[in-house]
């Protein structure tokens, strides 16, 4: 990891992109505080864990009846329409796709489904209740099965598929985990203290900036979750093969639809072209990709690797209090890099092509 960094606030990249939000505490609150929320605001009682979280603060509410709910209270820093966005795109997904293991927004008794509340600290946070899914999260799982993988892709494809259509004002906020702002991530790389690392991120972003970026206005573009991380899809150890639920919305944008299969990918890259075909292939038989799609899915994968390792590092560079959390995606990012990223282009685009049945991408 890098050492801190000392380049003035207006040529840091990562506090650019996310204005106040790192630099906001989260809100004050605890489980008492919870509780007479749920209590007062949606006529449940129970009991209240709180959740590690970056920037808001989030609980797991247990019934006594044994119902699971996430409350979350988010940062003030927060634009409102920004968790509105959050909030409405559930809500859709849930009218298009009522089956989709993802959180369901559970309405306050006058039938609200968010509120302000105002903290004790004299800042305000938007408040949301959502259905818990159980599950153990995948990436506690030692050994994941090519079949979970599949059912990963379909999730993702029947997420793109339930979002065609859905609008607000919100979706295209500037956030900097959208791999098409890949470009705005050399300054961290700069920071970097590893020679090798630098120099091979830079010629994946020198690549990006001449050849991908240009592109990506021309294709389909969708809300998307953009963050199908092994952290933020859980599964039932009893079906072991089976996704139990996907998480953590608060990543959306709209940007190319198959930036979402790229940063889904790239989770997986340590285990190898084969395993990326495979969730290539399922994919595309519930939601086609376009040739074009197909033809820059290599790149955008590589260049997810290049973001997370990038913002990563930068992050915890920033913020070493909250390193582990911040990092724990770092370590498999660079595994991939080495292991996917690696490997001669031509041959990807031919395995990824082959998954798909289309003509060989050049």
């Amino acid at each position: 990891m890098s050492n801190a960094p000392t380049m003035p606030l207006a040529a840091d990249p990562v506090r650019a992109a996310l204005g106040e939000m790192l630099n906001s505490p989260p809100p004050v609150a605890d489980g008492a505080e919870a509780l007479r929320i749920l209590k007062e605001e949606y006529g449940l009682t129970g009991s209240a864990e709180s959740l590690d979280c970056e920037r808001d603060a989030n609980f797991r509410i247990t019934t006594g009846g044994g119902q699971g709910f996430t409350m979350k209270l988010s940062n003030p820093a927060e634009p409102e329409a920004n968790i509105n966005f959050q909030t409405e795109a559930l809500l859709w997904l849930e009218a298009r796709d009522p089956a989709l293991p993802v959180p369901k927004v559970v309405r306050t008794l006058d039938g609200r489904s968010e509120f302000q509340l105002a903290l004790s600290d004299g800042r305000v946070s938007v408040v949301r209740v959502l259905t818990w899914l159980e599950g153990v999260p995948v990436a506690r799982n030692r050994a994941i099965s090519l079949e979970l993988r599949r059912d990963m892709a379909r999730g993702l494809a029947r997420l793109g598929r339930a979002f065609e259509g859905f609008e607000h004002p919100a979706s295209g906020h500037d956030i900097l985990w959208d791999v098409r702002n890949a470009s705005r991530l050399r300054p961290l790389i700069e920071e970097l203290t590893e020679p090798d690392l630098r120099a091979r991120l830079m010629a994946e972003l020198d690549h990006f900036d001449a050849a991908v970026r240009p592109q990506l206005p021309a294709l389909r573009q969708r809300v998307i979750h953009n963050d199908l991380n092994l952290h933020n899809v859980v599964f039932d150890p009893a079906r072991p093969d089976q996704v139990g639920g996907i998480l953590d919305f608060g990543d959306m944008v709209k940007t190319p639809l198959v930036i979402d299969l790229a940063v889904a990918a790239s989770y997986h890259t340590p285990a190898g072209l084969d395993v990326i075909a495979e969730m290539v292939r399922t994919y595309h038989a519930i939601l086609p990709l376009e040739p074009a799609e197909l033809l820059l899915l290599r790149d955008l994968i590589v260049a997810r690797l290049v973001t997370t390792i990038s913002i990563t590092e930068g992050r915890a560079a920033r913020y070493p209090h909250n390193a582990a959390y911040i990092l724990r995606n770092n370590g498999p990012a660079r595994q991939g890099l080495a292991a996917f990223a690696s490997l001669p282009k031509e041959e990807v685009n031919a395995a990824l092509a082959a998954a798909c049945q289309m003509e060989r991408a050049r």
